[in-house]
């Protein structure tokens, strides 16, 4: 949303290819009508809806008033993040389940819908929670607040969907060789369950809004909960491709594994040693001096403040040994990659 107006329609451009790309691919699955045709209905209505609401962003200009800017801005921000995002990953990844004989098509269709429901109802009314600076009315904002924080109901029951998705994996032999997408899903699991749902309810209430909308414990919500779920959900999407598109090829499990507990080691210690500190004591800043010290030079320029930054470098450097370590594996599937013939045990059926 800040880069320059040739930037946002390039992207808004980029996302239209993406839709058609993706549209193309799931039309011949919605074409067909059997027990799998709610999911993918509703996992092209979320790819359709995140292509085209990144067109909000388009809605002001340079000379806008604020209030506006606010108000579109949140519809990508909000609406995207904690709408349709979390709808196209509950459908692809129940999708993928149905697929590979996991779930029975039935009960993953009830349960999408029933996570569509609760996700939109507290998506949508709640954005307004976000407008506090744009003039809304006391009344609207409590509405939206209200709805915002009956998102943390379905994210409450991630934990036993991690489980699940965790008994799936050692449901069959052949789900070896899909060990590791499901690792990342349930990441996605975990990390729903507490950057989206934990921290996201503790800056969601009206009151606490006024006085954290803004500092650090706003970037520790959004630094869980964007890569914490939709950075390991689409690195899941790619290696379970990986495998369809590779089949014999051997994984290093070792440098996955690795990689996988950096990405999440990392990702928590930016959190636990700048973001959440760093947070509160801007917070206990806001309360006693004013929202405006907190964010002053004054304030950033303490000698702790400086230690909170510096102390980012342990989860920065681990994260990143994990993007190295991924690349690393995902090159040399294609070069140079070692198969292995695997017999005696059946695969899934098509995911066509």
């Amino acid at each position: 949303m800040d880069i320059g107006r040739f930037w946002q329609l390039f992207l808004f451009v980029g996302l239209m290819v993406w839709l058609l790309l993706v549209g193309r691919a799931l039309w011949p699955a919605l074409t067909r009508k059997d027990e799998m045709s709610s999911i993918v209905g509703l996992l092209f209505l979320s790819t359709v809806a995140i292509g085209l609401f990144y067109g909000a962003g388009l809605m002001w200009g340079e000379h806008t008033s604020l209030s506006m800017v606010e108000y579109w801005r949140w519809w990508v921000v909000h609406l995207w993040v904690e709408g349709f995002f979390e709808v196209f990953a509950v459908a692809v990844i129940s999708f993928l389940f149905v697929k590979l004989g996991l779930v029975r098509g039935a009960t993953a269709t009830a349960n999408v819908l029933f996570a569509t429901i609760v996700f939109m109802a507290g998506g949508v009314l709640g954005t307004f929670h976000h407008l506090y600076f744009a003039g809304t009315t006391t009344g609207v904002v409590a509405l939206g607040a209200s709805f915002s924080a009956l998102e943390v109901v379905p994210l409450a029951l991630i934990g036993m969907e991690a489980y699940e998705t965790w008994s799936h994996s050692k449901a069959t032999p052949w789900m070896a060789r899909y060990r590791w997408p499901i690792m990342f899903f349930i990441a996605v699991s975990f990390w729903n369950l507490v950057g989206a749902g934990l921290f996201g309810f503790l800056i969601n209430t009206p009151l606490a809004l006024y006085y954290m909308q803004g500092l650090n414990l706003t970037a520790l919500h959004g630094h869980t909960a964007l890569f914490g779920v939709y950075g390991m959900l689409g690195i899941g999407l790619m290696l379970f491709c990986l495998r369809g598109l590779k089949p014999e090829a051997m994984w290093n499990e070792t440098l996955l594994r690795n990689s996988f507990w950096t990405f999440n080691i990392g990702l928590s210690l930016m959190a636990a040693l700048t973001l959440l500190p760093l947070g509160l004591l801007q917070l206990n800043a806001a309360l006693e001096n004013g929202y405006w010290f907190a964010r002053s030079a004054e304030f950033m320029g303490q000698p702790i403040i400086d230690l909170l930054v510096w102390l980012r470098v342990p989860g920065d450097t681990i994260f990143s040994v994990g993007a190295l370590l991924l690349a690393w594996v995902v090159m040399r599937m294609w070069i140079a990659p070692r198969d292995k013939v695997v017999v005696g045990i059946a695969e899934p059926v098509s995911l066509k």
